[in-house]
């Protein structure tokens, strides 16, 4: 029983072994990043700082066998001094023999030998002068003292092989000059190379480590390393090329003679033109920290399982203490969301309604109000259960809808209530939905009650433009009688009474076209948006105000529009908007024409097109335009503001574009003004239907807040 009871214990710790497996991965990750990053960091300074102490070993080492080159050379030099100093052009070769032979060399000192001014050998120590000659005129120690620029001082040779001597030796020579200064010959003395490569071997700490004695011509003297050499060429390596300019540079690089990456130091001599170079392996360097790196990579491995077993232990700890705060927290909300639907629902005009899977239900008391009942029915339908299921986050709606031949104009929120626990063994598919609703239908009987009251005070406005529309096919029609009657008293022929007959006919239908559209104009605004090509607003608009503008000699443009564009609008608001537009225009210009004092020619543009831009969906645009010279700057931000007019008292509400521009926003759309070169430009943007596609059939058809 206890074993039981402990089971059930670890799995209400740990249910949900997906989202287990995911925070053990997670923590896992992070302790790995944590102490894998440090241990990393460790590695990389302690290496950092083994390379760094190599670098300054190798510094040291190589000023010291510098210097010991240097106290090498110094009795070599003081040597050749001695011989030029002590023989004459006088003596016989014999006696330059018995000399040399008769000093007390070193053994690294190979051969001593004094050559003349042809270069040809006049004795050496290593054999008697006696046979033929030897020619050293073609040897660079002895080309180098003789011509026009003899060098001057002591000079040290690329490695040689001996052609007396036989061994390779490097070549440290010296001008012979007698007591008046003439030119004799050149002394030398060949140094044994092995003898340097087998002091830098037994220096070296380890296989492939690199100590070197190089010329600043770039030639290699003497080379220990994992093998032996000399002669080589190292004249392109980077690092001695900057040598040649400084007196001391860093070594980091790979050996183009043995190809092993090494870091070391280069260091010139300033007394002779000598370069010492000491490097170090850098694999070497690094299996010195190798005790290092296993010690900081298990310590490591141990802290991080260590931190791993805490990590565990505080998640499921937090797990439990989240369980028990989110049930507390939980039922805490719970009840404030009950006090809160229930004071919203005791808003007037507001419905709230809890929809769950098992149905909707009506929070707090709306008696005596038809609201509830379409609410439940459309919570209802197919198409909320759609919505439900795509939906992301509240959304907000405008849905019509229609009870015993009476329309309702509804706003409608659409929330998610999420839970507060999200620990919970749920999938997510299932969620409650609060649903606010409001009824605005008074409110937009208020609004069609003003959208009225601007289109017959625009209508009044327009009564004289409209009686001289009527009077002209009026006056067509009496004189087309007349004439009808006339060729009946003479008795012309029935086609002339027929003419005549067709064109009182035309007449009567214009003004019937006519007396229609302001009929049509004059009644109330319905509550339902329907689709309508905007060029049918503009030549609604055009019917009304047209004859008014050409009174007042006023051309009026119109261009643009095409089959394919259509607006989600109530029609007859849209050629209010227009109306007012053209009407704020012909007032404009009746100003301009006034200031000017001339006949100014007024003109008006209406551009109908479609906007489609990649960040945002297409929109069908309406610019009026007119060429009155602009609105002033300073005013030009207040100009839908509502009772605001630059018309002197009496000759305006300020209400024309305050209203349009509430039209419009109700539409779903902007309207806009700035100034262009002649006047002023209002543009109307409004959704194109081609963005509203899939929205349902007019019945019930809903627009987006």
């Amino acid at each position: 029983m206890r074993l039981a009871a402990t089971r059930r214990a670890i799995s209400e710790i740990f249910d949900g072994s997906y989202q287990l497996a995911i925070n053990l991965f997670v923590i896992f990750l992070l302790i790995a990043a944590l102490v894998g990053g440090t241990a990393a960091v460790l590695v990389e300074l302690n290496l950092r700082s083994e390379i760094e102490e190599a670098e300054l070993n190798a510094q040291k080492t190589a000023y010291i066998l510098l210097h010991n080159f240097e106290q090498t050379v110094e009795p070599i030099d003081a040597l050749l001094l001695n011989i030029a100093n002590a023989i004459d052009g006088s003596n016989t070769p014999t006696e330059v023999y018995d000399f040399l032979r008769g000093l007390s060399i070193p053994p690294s000192i190979v051969q001593l030998a004094v050559a003349d001014t042809t270069g040809m050998m006049i004795a050496s120590n290593l054999s008697p002068p006696v046979g033929e000659r030897v020619d050293l005129s073609d040897r660079e120690h002895i080309r180098v003292h003789m011509g026009p620029n003899p060098h001057s001082g002591l000079f040290i040779s690329k490695p040689v092989l001996g052609r007396v001597s036989k061994r390779w030796t490097i070549q440290f020579s010296r001008a012979w000059y007698d007591h008046a200064g003439q030119f004799r010959g050149v002394v030398i003395a060949s140094y044994n190379i092995f003898d340097f490569i087998s002091f830098y071997s037994r220096l070296r700490i380890d296989p492939n480590s690199l100590i070197s004695l190089i010329g600043t011509d770039g030639v290699v003297r003497a080379r220990a390393a994992a093998t032996v050499s000399f002669g080589e060429d190292v004249r392109n390596s980077p690092a001695f090329t900057r040598i040649l300019r400084a007196q001391e540079v860093p070594y980091d690089q790979v050996s183009g003679v043995d190809g092993i990456d090494r870091v070391g130091y280069y260091v010139r001599s300033d007394r002779y033109p000598i370069v010492m170079l000491v490097a170090y392996d850098k694999a070497y360097i690094r299996g010195l920290s190798y005790d290092f790196r296993i010690t900081v990579w298990i310590t490591a491995a141990c802290l991080g399982a260590v931190l791993f077993v805490l990590g565990v232990v505080a998640m499921a700890y937090h797990r439990l203490q989240q369980r028990v705060r989110a049930s507390a927290l939980r039922e805490g909300a719970r009840q404030r969301e009950v006090h809160f639907l229930e004071a919203m629902a005791g808003v007037p005009g507001v419905c709230v309604v809890h929809v769950t899977d098992q149905g909707s239900r009506q929070v707090g008391d709306t008696s005596g109000s038809v609201l509830p009942a379409l609410i439940h029915d459309y919570v209802a339908s197919p198409r909320f259960r759609s919505i439900a299921r795509s939906l992301t986050g509240p959304q907000v709606s405008v849905e019509y809808f229609a009870k015993e031949g009476e329309e309702f104009e509804v706003q409608m929120m659409i929330a998610p209530l999420e839970e507060i626990d999200q620990m919970g063994d749920g999938d997510g598919s299932k969620r409650d939905l609060v649903v606010f609703a409001v009824d605005q239908t008074s409110k937009r009987i208020e609004e069609n009650n003003l959208y009225q009251m601007s289109k017959l005070a625009s209508l009044g406005e327009v009564a004289t433009g409209l009686a001289h529309e009527i009077n002209q096919p009026l006056g067509v029609i009496r004189l087309a009688a007349t004439n009808a009657l006339t060729g009946l008293q003479k008795g012309m022929p029935v086609e002339h009474m027929e003419a005549k007959l067709k064109r009182i006919i035309q007449q009567t239908v214009r003004m019937s076209r006519i007396i229609d559209h302001m009929r049509i104009f004059g009644r109330k605004s319905g509550m339902r948006l329907e689709p309508s090509d905007p060029m049918e607003a503009v030549d609604g608009a055009l019917q009304v105000v047209g004859a008014q503008l050409r009174l007042e000699n006023v051309s009026v443009a119109v261009s643009g529009g095409s089959d394919g564009l259509r607006v989600l609008c109530r029609q007859d608001q849209l050629e209010q908007v227009v109306i007012n537009l053209l009407q704020n225009a012909r007032d404009a210009i009746r100003d301009r024409r006034r200031s000017v004092g001339v006949e100014y020619l007024g003109a008006i543009t209406i551009e109908v097109s479609q906007a489609q831009d990649e960040n945002r969906a297409p929109q069908v645009l309406i610019r009026v335009k007119d060429n009155a010279g602009g609105i002033p700057e300073n005013v030009i931000d207040k100009v839908f503001q509502p009772f605001f007019t630059t018309k002197p008292p009496g000759q305006g509400t300020g209400l024309g574009l305050s209203v349009s521009f509430g039209i419009i926003r109700d539409h779903g759309g902007t309207l806009s003004v700035e100034n262009a070169f002649e006047g002023a430009v209002f543009t109307i943007r409004l959704p194109s239907m081609q963005d509203s596609q899939s929205l349902p059939a007019p019945q019930d058809m809903s627009l987006r807040a």
